[in-house]
């Protein structure tokens, strides 16, 4: 939101930076945060659950965490280009967080939920997330036929942060020709 001041904005439009460069730049950056919280996030679990942290569960627990965090920055990063104002980014974050976790597992277990809420779950990489976490829980084995489902669900989250990524440069491509 401060990078959207109008001040700030204009001095961006001005400059020789291309929207994509600057993006990435600005994407870098907040990648670069987002990774020390995830770190330091990492160093409490290593803290508090040394054993668990350090198994094969542990590992992918972490990888899959670092996964969807990259995910998470690129809505976000979509969230802050497309409004300017910083009360609307967070009530924004709010529904978008907490409508996904509703409606991916996060707070009620698949098993719980209704065929058609999970049916629009699929849409959502927090869904990949959850059912990678659950299929982390119950590994015992770590082997290629055991982690495919893993690294297909991985590879959706990926693939989703780089639909929010090429939609956050499409929307500032079209903000910058408007303004």
């Amino acid at each position: 939101a401060s990078l959207n001041q109008e001040g700030v904005r204009k001095r961006t439009i001005m400059s020789s930076f291309s929207y994509r460069k600057y993006n990435w730049i600005v994407f870098a950056s907040l990648g670069l945060a987002s990774f020390i919280v995830w770190l330091a996030y990492m160093i409490i679990s290593f803290i508090l659950f040394k054993e668990i942290m350090l198994s094969g569960n542990g590992i992918a627990y972490i990888l899959n965490s670092f996964v969807f965090s990259i995910c998470s920055l690129a809505v976000g990063f979509l969230i802050g280009t497309i409004t300017h104002n910083k009360q609307a980014i967070g009530g924004i974050v709010n529904v978008v967080a907490l409508g996904t976790s509703f409606l991916c597992g996060c707070f009620v277990p698949f098993e719980y939920m209704p065929d058609y809420v999970l049916k629009i779950a699929h849409i959502l990489p927090t869904y990949y997330y959850v059912a990678n976490n659950q299929l982390i829980k119950t590994m015992e084995a770590f082997n290629f036929e055991s982690i495919k489902p893993l690294l297909i669900n991985g590879a959706v989250i990926v693939i989703s942060s780089f639909i929010f990524v090429a939609v956050t440069n499409y929307v500032s491509k079209r903000k910058q020709i408007i303004n």
